[in-house]
């Protein structure tokens, strides 16, 4: 039984076309354990309405769609009623309606919420033993690229058991994404909302081979790969416009070499910065951002200049030859820095 003397954590199940099991894990956590439960019948019409009137029976509350409008909607539907019925809970737990979240792992979920108001719980799984393909080296490709696009470590990108603290809920709500897009999106949008994460090991459960599941490796590492696709996108735009008014200041309007570089390089630094902060990074960094990314760009022209310098006296190759290596690894390098440093919040 839960501890009456906390806030309540209210599970919330999104359910479409569910079964028996919906009813059995119902009854365990409201009969058998004291939750309040809040269903969301996604679209299932007249043909599953006996599965939730079986627990609304049971003491669940439930919000429906006339039609299937998606994972990511119910989830946001029930957020939204959540917080209008029990506006003073602690938050609120995710889980699936198919069977592959147990009761005991809801209920570790929620002890680990009242420890860790400030952060996003995920019920990570091992991912060992007897575990499809697909779920084993999808989760691996897309929590490494996560990782790199967003400096969190995370050991389960796919975890629909997820505890959300109330004071995220407002911001949860409104994040993008209608279908299985939206739990990626909310682990990208982790860093806007100043949320750190907290994992939990669940039970590693799969019914009939995960042949149910809708989780697409390739589709879901594409969105984070976006994040190194615009910074890429916005170091190349600065460059073609560096490149372009250096020459235009210098044949068309014939200013010198050294002015002409001086107004390139700051049209573009200042196009290269908004580009970072409100296309790659989410508009994070604050007022002290500027200050950050101008420090780092005198830092890394500096370092460079001195490797390419010092470096073909080592390796027997120009400095024409060996400023592309250096300039990529400098490239790599600044990505990081602005990710945590110039752009942190």
């Amino acid at each position: 039984m839960t501890d009456t003397n906390r806030k309540r954590a209210v599970v919330l199940i999104p359910a479409y076309k569910p079964d028996e099991r919906l009813i059995d894990l119902t009854r365990e956590l409201i009969v058998d354990n004291g939750l309040d439960v809040l269903l969301v019948d996604d679209g299932g019409q007249e043909t599953f309405r006996h599965i939730f009137d079986a627990c609304r029976e049971l003491g669940a509350e439930v919000a429906v769609h006339a039609v299937n409008m998606g994972k990511g909607r119910a989830l946001k539907t029930g957020i939204n009623a959540a917080m209008l019925k029990w506006p003073d809970m602690a938050g609120i737990v995710t889980a699936d309606a198919d069977g592959q979240h147990t009761p005991k792992d809801i209920l570790r979920l929620i002890d680990a919420l009242h420890e860790h108001p400030d952060k996003l719980v995920l019920g990570s799984r091992a991912f060992t033993g007897n575990v499809p393909f697909k779920s084993r080296w999808g989760n691996r490709i897309t929590r490494f690229v996560y990782a790199l696009a967003s400096g969190v470590k995370v050991g389960d990108t796919q975890t629909g058991l997820r505890a959300l603290p109330a004071s995220s809920l407002p911001a949860m709500a409104r994040i993008e994404g209608e279908r299985y897009e939206y739990e990626m999106n909310v682990l990208l949008k982790l860093r806007d909302m100043g949320l750190g994460v907290f994992e939990v090991p669940i039970e590693t459960i799969y019914i009939d081979d995960n042949a149910g599941s809708h989780f697409n490796p390739v589709r879901d590492a594409f969105k984070i790969y976006m994040v190194i696709f615009k910074y890429l996108f916005s170091s190349i735009a600065s460059f073609v416009i560096d490149y372009a008014l250096y020459w235009l200041c210098l044949g068309t309007f014939g200013l010198s070499a050294l002015v002409s570089y001086a107004l390139a390089r700051l049209v573009s630094s200042q196009v290269n910065y908004h580009l970072n902060k409100h296309t790659v990074f989410g508009g994070r960094g604050g007022r002290s951002s500027m200050v950050k990314y101008y420090a780092l760009c005198v830092v890394q022209g500096l370092i460079g200049a001195g490797l390419v310098q010092v470096l073909p006296g080592v390796i027997p190759l120009s400095a024409a030859i060996i400023k592309i290596p250096v300039d990529l690894v400098l490239f790599m390098l600044s990505y990081f820095i602005q990710r945590d440093f110039v752009f942190n919040k």
